[in-house]
């Protein structure tokens, strides 16, 4: 039990720590930008509004919040162009940290800095915790906002029974923060996992595991409809009897004839397309010419027969035609079809190329 806990503590670990593998983190990027861009623009028009409602005596110093306020202006102009998770995250910090360092700026003018900072520190610990995935990062990012708000201040009344207290604000807010960023960071990773599975049921055969009819039928579109590429046959597999065999056996035995028959022709055709069309039939678009998928027909009708013969006889049809670009999809499946049913005629067990 040890090594599947483990497995599956990592697996959730490891994305709420680092942000997630490639494919999850773009998966979160269309959310995570959206989301920044206005935490963004929110931050820049309170800053600048704060700034102009300040009182002449208590500016700012000038050269700093022009500083801060450029900052902000270019991480948004990066971010907006940005198409990736780790240059996402990068710009985010950069406009964190200029914004706050334009908060300290203007808590130094007004001469109270040290009452000023401690609720804006808490206020942008919680703020931020939903703009950043991955505890790291988001970690990393507070301990910049608090050297930013708090450098040369605390501790504040050194030696006072208060004292604590705002170490305590600080390390709660950080602690909530965390949480607040795990608690996002999971629910964006079970929505991932939600969609993958969805996309699995949407285009896997639950119970071989291969393609099914609509993901098979969409990438033989796209081969079809390609310019330049090998020839392309398209192979109509059935399972001779296969009605008999859940008549006489029962449907899991059916099942497990399917699944078998499936493993089969999965690997056999690694490296072109397959699939299970429906019931007992199953498809391939094979790559190659003429030879070739003569030579791939009659050692899949090979295997399949040898694979079930100690235990019982199970044997399928193929009928094999040539993809032809110049004309719809449907006429190759169609001449493949009808030479699938004159292999049933023959005899079954084995292939019929037109």
């Amino acid at each position: 039990m040890r090594v599947p806990e483990l497995s599956t503590l990592r697996r959730i670990a490891v994305p709420l720590a680092f942000g997630g593998n490639s494919e999850q983190q773009h998966t979160y990027f269309a959310e995570l930008h959206r989301v920044g861009l206005i935490t963004q623009v929110m931050g820049i028009i309170a800053f600048s509004l704060a700034w102009l409602l300040m009182p002449p005596a208590y500016h700012p110093n000038l050269t700093h919040a022009v500083l801060a306020l450029l900052g902000m202006l270019a991480s948004l102009a990066v971010r907006a162009r940005c198409t990736t998770l780790p240059v996402l995250t990068m710009t985010g910090a950069c406009a964190v940290l200029a914004l706050t360092f334009g908060l300290r700026t203007m808590a130094d003018a007004v001469h109270h800095a040290s009452f000023w900072v401690l609720p804006v520190g808490v206020f942008m610990t919680l703020a931020i915790a939903s703009i950043f995935n991955g505890g790291l990062s988001y970690l990393a990012v507070v301990a910049g906002v608090w050297w930013n708000v708090g450098h040369g201040l605390y501790p504040v009344n050194a030696g006072l029974p208060d004292q604590p207290w705002v170490l305590l604000m600080i390390a709660v807010s950080v602690l909530f923060g965390l949480a607040l960023n795990v608690s996002f960071s999971l629910l964006r990773l079970r929505n991932y996992h939600a969609k993958v599975e969805l996309t699995r049921m949407a285009f896997q055969d639950s119970l071989t595991g291969l393609n099914n009819r609509r993901m098979f039928t969409q990438r033989a579109q796209q081969m079809h409809g390609a310019t330049h590429g090998d020839m392309l046959h398209f192979l109509m597999i059935d399972i001779d009897d296969f009605k008999i065999i859940n008549d006489q056996q029962g449907h899991d035995a059916g099942d497990a004839v399917l699944m078998r028959t499936a493993a089969i022709i999965a690997g056999k055709a690694q490296g072109h397309l397959c699939g299970r069309l429906g019931g007992e039939e199953f498809g391939i678009v094979y790559a190659g010419d003429r030879e070739a998928v003569r030579a791939f027909a009659g050692a899949l009708v090979a295997a399949v027969s040898q694979a079930f013969h100690a235990a019982q006889f199970v044997s399928i049809s193929v009928g094999v035609a040539e993809l032809d670009r110049g004309k719809e999809l449907s006429h190759s499946y169609r001449l493949a079809d009808e030479a699938l049913y004159l292999a049933k005629r023959q005899g079954k067990n084995r292939y019929v190329i037109v």
